[in-house]
């Protein structure tokens, strides 16, 4: 690698042309675990941050099936929903823990609308966030000479606490829903024991 600011602001153009692929678009056919590992790993090609990553694998979805995050296979295989969810929750689990996902997930797919209106609406916004990050990201770049590790690392660390803010923010606002749905059921249940 003979210019690092090259490398990133290739990778940068790459994401920013990224999407995962519509709901319609997604496999038609139902897949087995392996199969969904290897699509998977397509798809999420774009976020590996180095040679050991892995994106995806059988042990991590089955861990989301335990955790009631993903709804069980159908005889072992896997349908559009199921590659719809692990999309989701592979983007959101970077920042928030499964419970955490599991909750926004729920919360999402409670209403009547349809799943692939959620999911690609989802999609839109994962995309959205994407576009402004990498604007952001060549602003800064443009402020740092060829191969400045320091200046790297530092722009990196202002990502990194800009990042921290918004998760900080993120996990606040999820406490103060889950606190003020725990008050609301508690009425609910206290006017329902009234009224015996």
């Amino acid at each position: 690698m003979d210019n690092i600011n090259q490398s990133l602001e290739k990778w940068l153009n790459e994401l920013n042309n990224f999407s995962f692929k519509d709901y319609e678009n997604l496999p038609d056919l139902e897949l087995y675990m392996e199969q969904v590992i290897n699509y998977l790993e397509r798809e999420l090609d774009i976020f590996k941050t180095s040679t050991l990553d892995k994106q995806i694998t059988s042990s991590m979805i089955n861990n989301y099936v335990k955790g009631e995050v993903l709804n069980s296979p159908i005889k072992k295989k896997y349908n559009k929903n199921h590659i719809a969810a692990i999309e989701q929750i592979c983007t959101l689990k970077q920042v928030l823990s499964i419970a955490e996902v599991k909750e926004i997930l729920d919360s999402s797919y409670n209403n009547e609308v349809e799943k692939a209106q959620i999911f690609n609406a989802f999609n839109k916004l994962n995309n959205e966030k994407i576009s402004i990050a990498v604007e952001e990201a060549f602003k800064n770049l443009n402020n740092i000479e060829e191969n400045d590790t320091e200046g790297l690392i530092h722009l990196g660390l202002e990502f990194a606490l800009t990042a921290n803010a918004y998760i900080n923010i993120t996990k606040r606002i999820l406490y103060l829903v889950r606190a003020y749905s725990t008050i609301e059921n508690s009425k609910k249940k206290k006017n329902e024991e009234e009224g015996k």
